[in-house]
């Protein structure tokens, strides 16, 4: 799949590096969960970890084919981390 970057998302990232955001999309181990935005506009969200074990969230949009464009991405509150973990163990 390739990713292409929201235009301006670089100047927004606030807690996640951008290539924190590339290890989590290319983690094997990740779970996607759908999401649906505003204007019902469809969502990827992947929950995954950065080589260095670190949980994020990234968003992506489906632009077509194999490519979708990163919106948005975010380190996971405790109570995502708890979730997550879960569903570690129940995948592994």
């Amino acid at each position: 799949m390739g990713y292409e970057w929201m235009p301006g998302l670089m100047a927004i990232l606030r807690d996640v590096e951008p290539h924190e955001i590339q290890q989590a999309l290319a983690n094997p181990h990740r779970w996607p969960r759908h999401a649906t935005g505003p204007h019902g506009i469809p969502y990827l969200a992947v929950w995954a970890r950065t080589n260095n074990g670190r949980p994020v969230i990234v968003v992506v949009r489906h632009l077509g084919g194999h490519d979708a464009m990163i919106v948005a991405a975010r380190g996971m509150t405790p109570a995502d981390i708890a979730l997550f973990e879960q569903w570690e163990q129940d995948h592994e």
